[in-house]
């Protein structure tokens, strides 16, 4: 992406920051202006009123005019009065024919006040304010009447100021706050800035529009799948759910999202995830529509905490039936190959009886060789109802027979069609390879019993696999490396059946126990566990 995609997020956002702040100053600013203004207006007229007042009722300005004093006492004493106070610029005396008595430039003493603000306090009113324009420039003034001690109006107080001093007031208070509102966008500008680049790292880089194309084609994508994906957050809660998991688990995506997970898939086990932070993969199961699922479990982090799981569902169902098949005919096959070699055998022991003349002893163990591999097949074929399990254990039978060595199949061991415990590949792995290790470690001793017993316990919640032989046991040595790849007692190039058979337990969540003792056989304990599910949420 170039920088220009970054540049413009920013002048984007920036340019609106600043509008708006910029407006906003300026509403802020202009009532700001306006009632500081109406203000500073309110105090000065009551200054120029209070001070007109005052000195309206000064002796000395009474006796000025009844000429009791000097004219210049009058005049040293007003200058001091305007220069101590600086909201005055101008003081006027004038008697009561608007002649004035007393003025800041002395050319106009003795000249006749011209307008007409100072009628009224020539009539004896209280003191008010008048703009107006005087010999001296335009003015904003306070007039008060000034009474001899007998109450008589004998001339008139004129307190002002010139507009143009109004005007420097007015323009320093706006001038004051417009720099408050340059302060003001200037901080704006700085966390507009901050902002858009929050905003851009959040949307990593990409404009708006960019980013939301981006959001919608993954969108799409993760929807054209054909693996279905469910996400819940930290409360167990759906936060996505694409066509192909809803399909699968027979949910509608609408009413899903946002549920909590066991009120709408209550046998779902995805929220392990979020106790155990552990990814779990190829686990087989089934969706609400009894579709054979291989499922893949994974957390979901963020900024390094566990934020959620997400579980992703592969509809195995018709590759399982075929691999199944597949398995079956494959483990068939072996076992009817070991059944060619076992009856090869049996039939040479048949066609020898023949010809030494003993029919009837020909027929009987004809009889009870067929009724020992029917009873040993139907047994099988009973208690394990799984077609790949079942075929194995029938092969590997035939092949124990032919090296003389027994394999039972424990009496209480159950096992139901399509289990979910274990995938087919997974079961072959796991027992395949245990009974053909049983059967290697007895074909190489010269011991009188050789057995090999088999139990597979199904439950709802458990499962327990046990394979045990009458075998030389495992060399104490070996037992500590005994599942890693290579470790095997039988030469070089050995080694990996129980490697992959611990492979299979741990991605399948399970344990695995060995106990042996060289002389007496050896045992392998293995069992898996469901997790019970929590009771559901009740939707408020």
């Amino acid at each position: 992406m170039s920088n220009q995609t970054g540049r413009s997020i920013r002048a984007q956002l920036m340019w609106l920051s600043l509008i708006i702040v910029t407006v906003s100053v300026a509403l802020s600013l202009a009532g700001t202006l306006y009632i500081t203004l109406r203000t500073e207006r309110k105090t000065l007229d009551q200054n120029l009123l209070n001070s007109a007042s005052i000195l309206s009722q000064v002796p000395l300005v009474r006796e000025a005019l009844l000429g009791e004093v000097p004219a210049d006492e009058l005049a040293d004493f007003l200058d001091a009065a305007t220069a101590r106070t600086s909201d005055i610029d101008l003081i006027l005396v004038g008697d009561t024919e608007s002649v004035l008595r007393y003025a800041p430039d002395r050319s106009f003493i003795g000249s006749r006040y011209t307008g007409s603000a100072q009628t009224r306090a020539l009539a004896g009113a209280e003191p008010y304010t008048f703009d107006d324009s005087g010999p001296m420039g335009s003015d904003h003034s306070a007039y008060a009447p000034i009474r001899d001690e007998s109450g008589a109006v004998i001339g008139f107080m004129a307190v002002g100021l010139y507009l143009r001093s109004l005007t420097h007031v007015a323009l320093t208070t706006a001038l004051r706050l417009a720099a408050i509102g340059a302060l003001a966008a200037a901080v704006g500008a700085l966390l507009a800035l901050r902002l858009s680049r929050r905003i851009k790292r959040s949307l990593m880089g990409y404009e708006p529009d960019a980013f939301a194309r981006r959001f919608h084609q993954r969108e799409d994508i993760l929807e054209a799948l054909e693996e279905g994906i469910l996400a819940i957050d930290r409360e167990g809660r759906i936060i996505f759910l694409n066509a192909a998991a809803a399909q699968m688990l027979s949910l509608a995506p609408e009413a899903a999202m946002g549920r909590p997970l066991h009120s709408v898939y209550p046998s779902s086990t995805l929220d392990r995830i979020l106790r155990t932070g552990r990814p779990e993969y190829n686990v087989s199961m089934k969706s609400l529509k009894d579709v054979r699922v291989l499922a893949d479990r994974l957390p979901l982090y963020e900024n390094g905490a566990l934020a959620g799981a997400v579980g992703i569902f592969r509809n195995r169902t018709e590759v399982a039936r075929l691999a199944d098949d597949l398995t079956g005919v494959r483990h068939m096959v072996d076992a009817m190959r070991a059944y060619t070699h076992e009856f090869m055998n049996k039939l040479h022991v048949i066609l020898g009886l023949l010809q030494i003349g003993e029919p009837e002893r020909a027929q009987q163990y004809i009889m009870d060789t067929t009724r020992t591999q029917q009873e040993a097949v139907s047994r099988i074929m009973n208690q394990i109802k799984e077609p790949s399990v079942a075929a194995l254990l029938v092969g590997k039978t035939s092949r124990a027979n032919e090296l003389g060595i027994r394999l039972t199949l424990d009496r209480e061991s159950v096992l139901s069609a399509g289990t979910s415990w274990l995938s087919p590949d997974a079961w072959v792995t796991v027992l395949g390879n245990l009974i053909e290790n049983a059967i290697e470690g007895l074909n190489q001793t010269r011991r009188g019993t050789k057995e090999v017993s088999v139990s597979i316990r199904e439950g709802a919640d458990n499962l327990f696999l046990c394979v045990e032989d009458t075998g030389p046991g495992i060399p104490s040595a070996l037992r500590r490396t005994l599942f890693e790849r290579g470790a095997s007692s039988k030469g070089h190039s050995r080694g990996t059946g129980l490697a992959l058979v611990r492979e299979v337990v741990e991605a399948y969540h399970g344990d695995i126990r060995v106990e042996s003792e060289t002389g007496v056989g050896t045992s392998f304990f293995l069992s898996f566990r469901r997790e019970p599910l929590p009771a559901p949420k009740e939707e408020p």
